[in-house]
C-alpha cells in the first residue's frame, strides 16, 4: 500500500477523541508474555464492552525453535503470587509448559544454608523455558511459556504476522507499521512489548513521541544438560539462592528445570573470571553432581535487566508495556509484563488510546513499579552491608533455622527472604515487614547471639512434604497440590479461607444429607472451588472429592484480596462464577418444584 493510498485510506476511529470503536485495528509489536497479555486482556475487556477490535501479533520469532532461534533471554520464572492470579484469571500452566514446580528456596551463605519451604508445601512457583529450551535441546517434551501465551492469544481471536518490523511511521497521526515484506499497515494503535533485549526500540526513539527506553543492566545465564533423574536427585522442587562474599557478585541462583539446570548470576561486569569463582566455590559446588564439567554447557546469553523505568511509555495511539516500559528491579520481570499489559488494555479500552489518556490511567501504574523499585534500592543496599558482616549473616542463619525448625515460631525473616527471592510481594511489603519492631527485636537478638555464642548445628535438608507426597501418574512438573482418587480435598462443615482452581483431573460434589452423601456434581479443569471463602470465613456445605489424580493450585485470602484491590478487574471473572452458579441453583430448584409438582399430580390422580 502506497502513501498516497495510505492518505486517502477512510481511517477508523474519532481522530479528535482518540477512541477504539467497532472494526479498530491494533498492532502488537512483540508475540512476549507482555504482547501476549495484552492481546488477551484487551480482547476480553472488548468483548465485555460491546467491541469488535482486530488484533494483529508482530512476532518473527518460532518459540519451538530451541536456542537462540526460539529464545527470549530470560530464566523464565513464574511468581507464586503470578501463578495464584493467573488461575483467578483462567489462565492455568499446564504440565506441559512448567518445566518443574517450585515448592522451596534454598539459602546459601558461607556460614551455611537453610531450606525456606512455601507456608502451605504446594508447588506454586513454576520453572520454564520461555521459548523451547537450550540450544541442544535433547528431546521436545515442553512447550516454552511464550508460545503457550501466543497460542491463548491467537484462540482468543488474535492473528500472527511472523515478520520483523523494520519501520514505525506516522500518517495523518496514525501508525504505519512495515516489514520487510509488506509496504505497510496502518493502526489505530500500536502496543510496543519488544522487552529491552531488543534493538527494536531504537525505531521509536525518532517518532517524536517523548519515549526514552529504560537503562539496563547485563545479567549471565548458563544452561547444563544433566536429565531428569539427576536434576530431581541433585535439586528436587527447590531454587539454590547464593548471597556469597565474591567481588562484583550481588547473588547467583541455580534454577531446576525437565532435564536442566538454570545458572543465573547478577553483578557488575559480570566475566568468565567471575562465573568461574561463582561455580568453584564451596557452596555452589555442594549443589552440583561431580559429574559436571564448568565448561561443557549447553547454552548461555547475557540478558539485560531494567534498573530505571522507560521515560513516557506513551504517545497518542501508541503504548509501551512489559520491560519497554516498567519492570520490577531484579525480579518478576513475567510479573510486570502481566500488570502493564492489563492496566493499558484497559485504558485503551475504557478510556482511549491518547497520549492524555495513558498518562492519567496507564502512567501512575509504571511510576508505582518505579517507586517500589526505590524501595527495593534501599533494601538490597542493606542487604548488602549485612552481607559483608559474617556474624550478621551468622545472625541471619540462626534466625530463619529458628522459624522454619521450631515449629509454631511466627515466620518473620523467612517471610522476607521468600519474598525477595520469589517475586511474591512488592518491596514495600517487604520493608514493611522489616520495620516491624518484632522482626527489628528478633534480628538484633540473633546476631548478639552470633557474636557470643556458638552456632547450631546447620539443619540437614531434605526433601520437602510436597516431594515425598509426589508419585507418578501427573508429571512432577505441574504446579500445585496432587490429590489420588478418593482423596477428599474440601470436607462439609469445615471453614475454609482460600479459594481452590482444578489444574489438572475431575472432582466430586458431595453433600451429606440425613447420614446418607448425596452427589450434586462433577467439576474439571479450571473450576473453581471455594470461591465464597475469599470474601468472608465460609463453613463449606458440600464435600469435594478426587474422582481422578487432581492438583488444585490453592488462591491465599489475604494475598487475593489485596491484588483486587489493586485491580478490581480480578474479581470480573468471580462474579461471572457466582452468576452462573445462582443460575445453575435457580434450574435446580425449578426442576426440583417440576417434580414436585409431578408427584402430587401422581398422588391426586
Amino acid at each position: 500500500m502506497g502513501k498516497s493510498e495510505l492518505q486517502n485510506k477512510k481511517f477508523i476511529g474519532n481522530q479528535s477523541s482518540l477512541k477504539l470503536n467497532d472494526g479498530s485495528r491494533v498492532a502488537v509489536i512483540g508475540g512476549g508474555p507482555a504482547g501476549t497479555f495484552f492481546s488477551i486482556f484487551l480482547l476480553d475487556m472488548a468483548e465485555r464492552a460491546g467491541l469488535d477490535i482486530s488484533i494483529d501479533i508482530y512476532e518473527p520469532r518460532d518459540f519451538l525453535n530451541p536456542g537462540p532461534a526460539g529464545c527470549n533471554m530470560c530464566a523464565g520464572i513464574v511468581s507464586e503470587t503470578l501463578v495464584q492470579m493467573l488461575a483467578a484469571e483462567g489462565i492455568n500452566l499446564p504440565g506441559s509448559v512448567v518445566q518443574r514446580g517450585i515448592d522451596s528456596y534454598t539459602l546459601h551463605m558461607d556460614v551455611g544454608s537453610v531450606r525456606i519451604n512455601t507456608p502451605l508445601n504446594e508447588k506454586r512457583i513454576a520453572a520454564v523455558y520461555r521459548g523451547a529450551g537450550p540450544r541442544d535441546l535433547k528431546e521436545f517434551k515442553y512447550v516454552g511459556l511464550d508460545n503457550h501465551l501466543l497460542n491463548l492469544a491467537l484462540e482468543r481471536g488474535a492473528a500472527l504476522i511472523n515478520e520483523r518490523v523494520n519501520k514505525v511511521t506516522l500518517v495523518d497521526s496514525y501508525p504505519l507499521v512495515t516489514t520487510r515484506n509488506s509496504e505497510g499497515q496502518i493502526y489505530d494503535l500500536v502496543t510496543v512489548t519488544t522487552g529491552v533485549n531488543s534493538p527494536a526500540l531504537k525505531m521509536f526513539e525518532n517518532l517524536d513521541i517523548g519515549y526514552t527506553p529504560p537503562e539496563t543492566t547485563k545479567t549471565y545465564l548458563r544452561e547444563y544438560y544433566l536429565g531428569h533423574e539427576l536434576v530431581t536427585e541433585t535439586l528436587g522442587n527447590a531454587i539454590q539462592i547464593f548471597l556469597l562474599d565474591i567481588p562484583r557478585l550481588k547473588f547467583g541462583m541455580i534454577i531446576p528445570k525437565g532435564d536442566y539446570i538454570t545458572v543465573g548470576l547478577l553483578g557488575e561486569e559480570i566475566d568468565a573470571e567471575l562465573v568461574q569463582s561463582f561455580l568453584d566455590s564451596p557452596e555452589v559446588q555442594k549443589c552440583l553432581p561431580p559429574s559436571l564439567v564448568a565448561n561443557n554447557f549447553s547454552c548461555h546469553c547475557s540478558p539485560r535487566m531494567n534498573t530505571l523505568a522507560a521515560k513516557q511509555p506513551y504517545g497518542d495511539r501508541f503504548v509501551f508495556i512489559g520491560d519497554a516500559a516498567a519492570a520490577r528491579l531484579l525480579k518478576d520481570g513475567i510479573g510486570s509484563a502481566y500488570r502493564t499489559a492489563k492496566i493499558a488494555a484497559s485504558t485503551a479500552i475504557f478510556h482511549g488510546v491518547s497520549a492524555h489518556d495513558f498518562a492519567t490511567y496507564y502512567l501512575p501504574a509504571c511510576e508505582k513499579v518505579e517507586y517500589d523499585n526505590d524501595i527495593g534500592r534501599l533494601i538490597f543496599w542493606g542487604a548488602a552491608k549485612i552481607q559483608k558482616l559474617r556474624f550478621a549473616r551468622r545472625g541471619m542463619l540462626r534466625m530463619i533455622i529458628n522459624e522454619q525448625y521450631k515449629p509454631g515460631t511466627v515466620l518473620r525473616m523467612s517471610t522476607v527472604q521468600w519474598d525477595m527471592y520469589t517475586g511474591s510481594s512488592s518491596y514495600k511489603e517487604i520493608f514493611m515487614h522489616m520495620i516491624n519492631p518484632a522482626f527489628l527485636l528478633r534480628l538484633s537478638w540473633d546476631m548478639l547471639s552470633a557474636i557470643f555464642t556458638k552456632d547450631p548445628d546447620p539443619p540437614q535438608i531434605t526433601r520437602s512434604t510436597a516431594e515425598e507426597k509426589e508419585t507418578t501418574g501427573i508429571e512432577r512438573s505441574n504446579l500445585g497440590m496432587l490429590y489420588q482418587p478418593g482423596e477428599t480435598i474440601i470436607k462439609q462443615g469445615e471453614t475454609g479461607d482460600s479459594m481452590l482452581v482444578i489444574q489438572d483431573g475431575q472432582v466430586a460434589l458431595m453433600r451429606e444429607q440425613d447420614g446418607e452423601e448425596v452427589f450434586l456434581g462433577v467439576r474439571s479443569s479450571g473450576e473453581v472451588l471455594g470461591e465464597n471463602a475469599i470474601f468472608e470465613k465460609e463453613v463449606h456445605t458440600a464435600t469435594v472429592r478426587a474422582l481422578s489424580e487432581v492438583r488444585v493450585v490453592t488462591i491465599d485470602k489475604d494475598n487475593f484480596n489485596l491484588r483486587i484491590h489493586e485491580d478490581p478487574s480480578l474479581g470480573y471473572r468471580l462474579f461471572n462464577l457466582s452468576s452462573r452458579r445462582i443460575r445453575e441453583l435457580s434450574q435446580q430448584v425449578t426442576m426440583l418444584n417440576q417434580e414436585i409438582d409431578r408427584l402430587t399430580q401422581t398422588s391426586s390422580d
